[in-house]
């Protein structure tokens, strides 16, 4: 006999052995290998035996089942717990709650405490240099200067202080675009401080620095002045107002 087939021969059976194992031994694994309960092993395990349709497991972060499902409607009424709905209660009215907001936000304003100036043609020519007009806003005041026309002008400027001139300070002023009224026009601007207490001022005069002298309008001798007004009174009332309406 031929050697090399009788080997042959022998090797046939044990091929098929070694195969018949490697199988054995995935079957099982696949079958005892842990696995998340949202998971199942096999795709067929998806679909039910009974009615062939797919099923839809909820499962949280971790593959867990979820204990429940809650669905909602957009036709039923929201249900609000009962402590929000005390909590609610007890805020203050909107109409005191919207007052107090707006009284945090305003400020004290600035009030004029000198006439309206009026005759500027008149005041230049007598004093070179007047202040024109006035504008408060929220964060400043600006100004409009006006000098006569002709005079060599060196610097104009606006000296203002707010504690009543234990100090002062002395803004420049810059030109502005002519109106093509009588005179030289200029303009300033001074930042006022936040929070000031409602009792301080404002006091500031506009100067004229040219070859012929010094001029001043410092509306004639007393200052211009702006004194702050509180605004937390009239906001009382306007709340006490309102309460009164509302009952």
């Amino acid at each position: 006999k031929n050697p090399c087939m009788h080997r042959e021969n022998m090797q046939t059976p044990l091929r098929n052995t070694l195969a018949r194992n490697r199988t054995r031994n995935l079957l099982k694994f696949m079958r005892d290998r842990r696995r998340a309960r949202s998971l199942p092993a096999y795709p067929a395990a998806l679909l039910d035996s009974d009615s062939g349709r797919k099923r839809v497991k909820f499962a949280d972060s971790m593959g867990l089942t979820l204990a429940s499902v809650k669905h909602f409607s957009s036709l039923e009424d929201p249900q609000i717990p009962s402590k929000v709905l005390s909590r609610h209660k007890s805020f203050p009215p909107p109409q005191q709650e919207s007052l107090n907001f707006r009284s945090s936000l305003d400020p004290d304003r600035l009030e004029v405490c000198f006439p309206e100036l009026r005759d500027a043609e008149r005041r230049v020519r007598e004093l070179r240099v007047c202040l024109e007009r006035l504008l408060i806003t929220q964060f400043d005041v600006r100004g409009q200067v006006r000098v006569l026309p002709g005079t060599s002008v060196r610097e104009v400027g606006v000296r203002y202080t707010f504690n009543n001139w234990l100090s002062h300070v002395d803004a420049q002023a810059v030109p502005a675009e002519e109106s093509g009224s009588e005179g030289v026009r200029f303009g300033f601007s001074v930042f006022t401080p936040p929070f000031m207490d409602p009792s301080t001022a404002v006091h500031f005069a506009v100067f004229l620095r040219s070859d012929e002298g010094e001029f001043w309008d410092n509306n004639r001798g007393q200052n211009y002045t702006l004194r702050y007004r509180n605004q937390l009174p009239e906001m009382a009332e306007t709340a006490a107002f309102l309460k009164e309406t509302c009952i």
